[in-house]
């Protein structure tokens, strides 16, 4: 069977191998609710509620979502070479702020790709940086602007990081740090913020 299987989930019942089962995101609770105020969200906007439209890229989100994983809108047939097992598979939205199923997916391959082939095995600290309510629409949609910001945060870390080394006499020594843009609260609220995982001293 094909290993590139997007969007689905295989199960392992032991020695018995692996089953496909298609997701099927339609049944699940975000979904029906998107789909059922959806439009009612954007009359909401029009009307002007909260005071703040709704920016038409925060539309395309959401409608790809509503897309994600269904079978009507487009699918692959997987199919093994070796055996007559096939499958349909739908495609997926691929979006990065919004759908659970395609951020967790690019997270996970985030993650693994970090872990075996950039960070080396040392100490890591996570720094989180934060702007006040006033500043964040602004940051949110000036990019060179939040590109700045996050130079400056993270070089202001691992300067504090080389200060402290020099002081304890790791005059060569360097650092690292990755860091991630992260849009949204948990609620949703526009807040956009950096997350940095930094290697904790120098190496």
């Amino acid at each position: 069977m094909a290993t590139a299987v997007v969007g689905a989930v295989v199960t392992s019942p032991g020695a018995g191998g692996v089953v496909y089962s298609r997701r099927r995101p339609e049944q699940g609770t975000l979904h029906r609710l998107v789909r059922e105020n959806l439009r009612t969200l954007y009359a909401a906007a029009e009307e002007g509620f909260a005071g703040a439209p709704l920016p038409g890229f925060a539309r395309s989100e959401l409608e790809e979502y509503l897309d994600c994983g269904l079978l009507q809108r487009g699918f692959a047939l997987v199919a093994c070479k070796d055996c007559p097992e096939r499958h349909l598979v739908a495609f997926s939205c691929g979006s990065r702020s919004f759908c659970p199923c395609c951020m967790g997916r690019r997270m996970a391959a985030t993650t693994l790709n970090l872990l075996d082939h950039v960070v080396p095995r040392v100490g890591l600290r996570q720094f989180v940086f934060t702007v006040p309510h006033a500043l964040r629409a602004r940051l949110a949609y000036d990019g060179p602007l939040l590109g700045a910001v996050s130079r400056i945060f993270v070089d202001s870390v691992l300067g504090w990081y080389r200060r402290r080394m020099e002081i304890e006499g790791a005059v060569d020594g360097r650092s690292g740090a990755v860091t991630v843009v992260q849009r949204t609260s948990a609620d949703l609220k526009l807040n956009p913020h950096l997350h940095a995982v930094v290697l904790d001293g120098l190496c």
